[in-house]
Formats: structure tokens, sequence, C-alpha cells
């Protein structure tokens, strides 16, 4: 018996073991379609689906990149920053990962900022800003873009002062230290 309060667009089209092949893949003891006709028909079918349970937040299902990207997959840890490169995000995607990309940048922006690399080891500067950049997969455009900006406002808070003038009651120079350049991401 179907719940009352359901839509039928919110209802799964076909079967839930063949739409979790379709967001998945097949299972590892064989598929659930008997052909591929099969399976072309169920993501025809069940396309607009799959892809709203499992195509957000920068991911996509399995049948996907099968019937609609040019290429293999790209390793999970650089899913989202292809699909953003390739402009396959939706407009609420790509604002939701910028928004998600530009807190993590600013947070490692920090003079201090290190990085545990788990061993014990400790990553610092520049080092830990590119490793904190590859691990949340940031593209490097934005890296750039951000960077350059920052480098930008850090000048002119710098030409905004006068080098020599006192800083507060106490009369101390004020230190003009530009701060470390800002790392760049591996390309991936």
């Amino acid at each position: 018996m179907r719940p009352r309060d359901k839509a039928d667009k919110d209802r799964c089209p076909i079967g839930f073991t063949e739409a979790m092949e379709l967001w998945l893949g097949p299972n590892p003891g064989g598929s659930a379609f008997r052909s591929r006709e099969e399976l072309v028909g169920a993501w025809q079918c069940a396309r607009e689906y799959v892809m709203r349970m499992w195509g957000c937040g920068g991911r996509r299902p399995a049948a996907f990149y099968a019937f609609e990207w040019d290429g293999s997959r790209p390793a999970y840890a650089v899913e989202r920053s292809t699909l953003w490169r390739a402009n396959k995000l939706s407009p609420g995607e790509k604002e939701g990962l910028e928004t998600e990309w530009k807190m993590e940048f600013e947070r490692a922006q920090a003079p201090d900022f290190t990085l545990s690399e788990g061993g014990g080891e400790l990553l610092r500067g520049d080092h830990a800003r590119a490793e904190h950049y590859r691990h949340h997969d940031i593209p490097r455009e934005l890296v750039k873009r951000w960077s350059a900006a920052a480098r930008r406002r850090r000048s002119r808070m710098v030409s905004e002062k006068s080098p020599g003038v006192a800083s507060g009651a106490e009369g101390k120079e004020e230190s003009h230290a530009g701060g470390s350049s800002l790392a760049q991401p591996v390309d991936h």
C-alpha cells in the first residue's frame, strides 16, 4: 500500500536492488540486470529519482559515469573538483561547494597553520596548507584566485599604514611583516 502523503515523483520507479546498482554499480556477485538494454532502460526510467537521491553534494551515482560522462570515473578524492571544472554541478551544488571550500581555505590562512598527517608528523605553513587543500579537494583555480585576493588585501593593509608610526599608547612601532606565501595545491 502506497503512503498517501508521498507524490509519485518521490517514489522509486524501479526496484530498490536495481536502484542501488545504478547508485553504486553492480554487486560483486553479479548485476541485477539481465542485459545491457535492461540496465539502460532502468537508467532512463529512474534517472531523475537516482540523481535526486545520490547525485548531490558534488557526487554522482555510478550510472551517471556509465551513461553521461566521457572518460573514466574520477577518484572519490577528486570527484567534486572534477565535476566543478567540467561544469556538471547544479547551481546550488556549485554554490554550496564553493562556500565549503572557501571556509576551508580561510581556515588554513592562520600564520601558524599546522596539520597532523596521522603518523605523529606535523606539517606546517605552506606544506600544511597544500595538504589541507588537497584533502578538501579544493580546485587549484579557486586557491589561486583566493590567494591573489588575500595578497591584495594584505598589500592594501600595509600601504594604508605608514612605516614608523607609533602603535598604541606604548609607542612601539608596528611590524609590517608580509606573512608567508599561500600554498598552491598539488595538481590532481
